[in-house]
């Protein structure tokens, strides 16, 4: 067993937990990672430079308690990197609240809960798979999708790549690994249709997600997404896809999925009548450029805030 080594990750400026815990709590995947609302601590197993690191991320205050169990100092920068963007914790959120505070429908939100950013996949791959299983189905059959691909193709960390041995009473010694692209590129698409129970359609872009990122190289999982153009290659990632792609998985803070339909179920909510399609409605989605990553952001809050009312 490893001896831990805890890292304080600090905010720039708020963090607002109940955002993030939302958040996590309608994402996460059973069997890939695990989430304690109560402790509020996610825990998963990452790949870090070749090898596999179980994490473990706490929120505390304005900042975010890391705690991994390598002792290699460039590892754990490494992953402190990957998780200071996972929960986006270095964006400069007063720019971004002053511009979308100028609209009612965002001005008290920012007054009273000024720390909600953007909770992102920790890797475009995995952040990819995620998005196509989830498109034009519910979160919760997007996760059951996403829970069966990893039981059926994901692995348990191996002795040879797991740098680290955390106690066995943490959930580490049931969690497993996101299935690695050149793994779901082999495997034949009748496979991944039957073992996830999708659709032709769906198992084929879960397949050819999985060979144009193994087409880039090994490592090609965990860095920057690819530009959008080259990911529109790809065979059934529509546009709702790319928007929330853009949000989730990379840095862009300007995206704004229009077609989705619970952010439109908000903005009927909040505004009786509010149509994306009507020209003024359209040129007033427009002037929350260009922040409308953080603009959708804060309109899902919205929808948990309602869920808890």
């Amino acid at each position: 067993m490893s001896t831990p080594t805890t890292i304080e990750l600090q905010a720039n400026g708020a963090l607002d937990h109940a955002a993030v815990i939302a958040n996590l709590k309608s994402h996460t995947v059973a069997g890939l990672q695990d989430f304690n609302p109560e402790t509020k601590q996610l825990s998963r197993w990452i790949e870090v430079s070749g090898t596999q690191q179980f994490v473990q991320a706490q929120l505390i205050d304005a900042h975010l308690r890391l705690t991994t169990y390598s002792q290699d100092p460039l590892i754990n920068d490494a992953i402190a990197l990957r998780v200071k963007h996972w929960f986006d914790l270095d964006t400069d959120l007063a720019p971004i609240n002053a511009h979308l505070a100028q609209d009612p429908l965002f001005a008290t939100q920012v007054s009273q809960r000024p720390g909600i950013r953007i909770t992102r996949h920790h890797a475009p791959f995995e952040g990819t798979i995620l998005a196509v299983l989830g498109q034009q189905v519910t979160l919760s059959t997007g996760r059951l999708f996403a829970a069966r691909l990893v039981e059926a193709f994901g692995a348990a960390p191996s002795a040879e790549t797991a740098e680290a041995k955390p106690p066995r009473s943490l959930a580490a010694s049931r969690l497993r690994m996101f299935p690695a692209a050149q793994k779901l590129a082999a495997t034949p698409v009748d496979e991944l249709r039957a073992a996830v129970k999708l659709t032709n359609s769906r198992a084929r872009t879960v397949s050819e997600v999985a060979k144009f990122f193994a087409e880039r190289g090994p490592h090609s999982e965990h860095v920057e997404l690819p530009p959008r153009e080259e990911l529109a290659t790809v065979y059934g990632i529509g546009p709702w896809t790319f928007d929330v792609l853009a949000i989730r998985a990379a840095c862009e803070k300007d995206a704004f999925p229009a077609s989705d339909a619970v952010l439109r179920r908000i903005l009927t909510a909040a505004e009786p009548g509010f149509g994306l399609e009507k020209n003024h409605d359209g040129m007033r989605v427009a002037s929350w450029s260009p922040y409308r990553s953080y603009a959708a952001q804060r309109l899902w809050a919205r929808l948990n805030d309602q869920a808890s009312g």
